[in-house]
């Protein structure tokens, strides 16, 4: 292979289906190019991997159990929306005695919440508690309930008082605490006192360690559900007036750090910015329901993650497969953009996300016109640069494998 490739890949400010003048939302400007990325594209040295784990291990010690400890809250300030719908089928798998994921499945009395045994994304799912909005979305109150409290009940005799990896990862925090939040009627309306009270002690416990651990996520997406979590437990946790403001600081920072200046994520995957879109949509709903006004760089983050979300979607709505990310359904897509409240025009030329969008008719041709993401911010990252999309109505002509953090997935037909 030839070593005297190009370092920049100039992008002119033509658009065969689009007139000649361009809004701030198309335009990649005259003479712009993206160059070859080489400072800092690496992941953690050998010093900062050493000093994480440290850190981490730091977790276990009687000094940090100790710091978790305080007042007891009553109750939740407020129940927020949830503003996207669980998975049917997972949640019916649930409902039935399962945990199922990406085509696995995994029996609930064969479960050690302690040690799950399952692949990464699958330990996630578990120690996040997505399956509980999926379980809401399949089963009616009176169903969900019993099944949500045995779960939750073994969870926490097994990781209530021990802070351990991965269930008490910042990110998975993060995330647990947002779905607890939003599903609270399935798991505080027990009559059980002492299951309430453990209950809301380990979600004022979770904000605890969240708020000595929010900046130390290991990944940008990692601190950005970490800094929201903080956030959330502010607004639905008395007394969280200066939570607050530490935790919209932090959060601004972190989207700083997660997002381009055009909204595409660092890690040029669709399912980062999914998530992304959809965390950021559940925190406004925390806001909403306190009635509270949220911070403008909220909305304003909201308003520039969907257009490069749209952007990979094909004349069907659905989403392309790009940097670890396989096909994702019309209607996935459809209800993250309802939830965010955005309607933006797709994003067609981004110079910093880097996709390139072109459309005529029924046809769309979507175009990596970028390196690949930075090491230490990809998730799944793959040299994908020039490799392209394209499809005609619901019709498939040419298309990507996703790359290779689809293998051991089920890829969708």
């Amino acid at each position: 292979m030839s070593t005297d490739k190009p370092d920049r890949l100039d992008l002119g400010d033509s658009d065969p289906d689009g007139p000649a003048t361009h809004d701030e939302n198309d335009a990649a400007g005259e003479g712009r190019s993206l160059t070859l990325r080489h400072d800092k594209d690496r992941g953690q040295s050998l010093a900062e991997q050493a000093t994480m784990l440290y850190y981490r291990m730091t977790w276990r010690m009687p000094m940090h159990r100790l710091r978790l400890s305080g007042k007891l809250p009553l109750r939740l300030l407020a129940v927020p929306v949830d503003p996207v719908d669980g998975d049917r089928v997972q949640g019916m798998a649930v409902r039935a005695g399962y945990f199922l994921f990406r085509g696995l499945k995994k029996k609930h009395e064969k479960i050690d919440f302690a040690d799950l045994k399952l692949p990464p994304q699958f330990e996630d799912y578990v120690h996040r508690f997505q399956w509980l909005r999926d379980l809401d979305t399949a089963a009616s109150r009176d169903q969900a309930v019993p099944v949500a409290e045995k779960l939750i009940s073994e969870w926490l005799d097994a990781n209530g008082s021990v802070i351990r990896q991965p269930a008490w990862r910042p990110d998975n925090c993060g995330w647990r605490l947002l779905i607890w939040a939003s599903h609270a009627p399935l798991i505080l309306s027990s009559s059980d006192l002492i299951y309430r009270s453990k209950m809301l002690n380990n979600i004022a416990r979770t904000a605890r360690h969240l708020d000595r651990t929010a900046d130390k996520a290991n990944s940008s997406l990692g601190r950005l559900v970490a800094w929201s979590g903080v956030v959330a437990a502010s607004l639905l946790l008395p007394e969280g007036r200066v939570r607050q403001i530490v935790g919209e600081a932090g959060l601004e920072k972190a989207m700083g750090e997660f997002f381009f200046a055009d909204g595409g994520t660092v890690s040029r995957s669709p399912l980062n910015q999914m998530d992304s879109v959809i965390l950021l949509s559940m925190l406004k709903q925390v806001y909403l329901a306190r009635k509270v006004d949220a911070p403008p760089f909220l909305q304003e983050a909201l308003n520039k993650a969907v257009p490069p979300l749209t952007a990979l979607t094909h004349f069907d709505g659905t989403l392309g497969n790009w940097q670890g990310s396989g096909a994702t359904s019309a209607e996935q897509v459809a209800q993250v953009v309802e939830a965010s409240g955005v309607r933006a025009r797709p994003l067609r030329q981004a110079r910093e996300w880097g996709y390139q969008r072109v459309s005529s008719g029924r046809s769309v041709l979507v175009l990596d016109a970028a390196p690949p993401p930075i090491a230490r911010m990809a998730v799944a990252g793959c040299a994908s640069t020039l490799s392209f999309e394209f499809s005609n109505g619901d019709c498939r002509i040419i298309s990507n494998c996703g790359g290779a953090g689809l293998v051991g997935a089920t890829i969708p037909a």
